[in-house]
């Protein structure tokens, strides 16, 4: 059974869903993408220093998080 790292990306969003971007990726592994949600709702409260209308959260295994935010920053560089 191959071990999975799970991380949470911080996302700030304009007014619509879809124009999200990845601000940052919190540096913890969870044991589980249960566990991420879980511990979601308290990151959230201790985020003020946001600059977007919406924050949300994407708990999902590392790898995958950081092929999203590698494409992100290709496209914006």
């Amino acid at each position: 059974m191959q071990e999975v790292f799970v991380a949470m990306a911080i996302l700030g969003c304009g007014h619509t869903a879809g124009t999200c971007e990845t601000v940052s990726i919190v540096d913890a592994n969870f044991g589980s993408v249960d566990a991420c949600h879980a511990a979601a709702p308290g990151v959230l409260r201790k985020l003020t220093d946001i600059d977007f209308p919406v924050v949300t959260i994407e708990c999902d295994g590392r790898e995958k998080l950081a092929k999203r935010a590698k494409a992100q920053n290709k496209a914006l560089g």
